[in-house]
């Protein structure tokens, strides 16, 4: 069937041209060129043993030092500019085509990771229902069905968000756990005795996280690991 859209798409791409959403240099298609794609900053060691936040020295992070239910976990890249952009355009601005470039680079740590690419499921960080609904599509499963593919590890959306639960940007490490407690809840007991990998947009106290592995884990399973799209540095 003939789409309206194909029609249009050439000539808005010539009125409008296509502009990279990081340096705003014209671009042939997609939404970022291939220069900042080459300058994403990348994960350096030495990080956390837990969640895998690069850190000064070895060890563990102030954050899993506290307390961590997450055995062993990997960040594709940092959360700083110009990566936040990237995931404020795939999160919040409908910009799902960029699940792709998210994903495969996931993908490329989940693969050179002898822990992570052991994982018997991949689970993706379930949103409320109404937020879903509401944005049109959850974030961290878009991820998830890439990094399955690409990595032949069956996804299972094993947990169900039962708690509308306020944005955990502005609270500090003790308000984002109080904030997702008892947030969560399993829906599939395929996970007990099995090694599963947790997926998730962006990780910065690991309160979520941790919430989603304390449940799995009293479902059952056996270890927790975590793969997100970007982490945050400590200061």
């Amino acid at each position: 069937m003939f789409k309206i859209g194909s029609f249009f798409s050439p000539l808005l791409d010539f009125i409008l041209p296509r502009t990279c959403i990081i340096c705003n240099e014209q671009i042939n298609q997609g939404l970022l060129c291939d220069n900042c794609i080459n300058y994403l900053p990348s994960i350096r060691n030495p990080l956390c043993k837990r969640c895998g936040r690069p850190i000064k020295k070895g060890g563990l992070c102030r954050y899993c030092k506290g307390g961590s239910m997450v055995e062993h976990g990997r960040a594709w890249s940092i959360y700083m500019p110009p990566v936040d952009k990237i995931v404020h355009y795939f999160k919040y601005r409908r910009q799902t085509s960029l699940a792709r470039l998210i994903g495969l680079g996931m993908s490329n740590v989940i693969k050179a990771d002898n822990i992570l690419n052991k994982a018997d499921y991949i689970i993706p960080v379930p949103l409320f229902w109404f937020k879903r609904l509401k944005r049109g599509y959850n974030q961290a499963r878009l991820l998830t069905e890439i990094i399955s593919s690409e990595c032949h590890i069956q996804s299972i959306n094993a947990l169900s968000r039962i708690k509308n639960t306020r944005s955990q940007t502005r609270l500090d490490p003790e308000l984002r756990k109080r904030n997702v407690r008892n947030a969560f809840v399993l829906k599939d007991r395929r996970i007990e005795n099995k090694n599963v990998l947790l997926v998730d947009d962006v990780l910065t106290t690991g309160a979520t996280i941790n919430e989603c592995a304390r449940v799995l884990k009293s479902g059952g399973a056996q270890n927790i690991y975590s793969c997100v799209a970007a982490i945050t540095l400590i200061e």
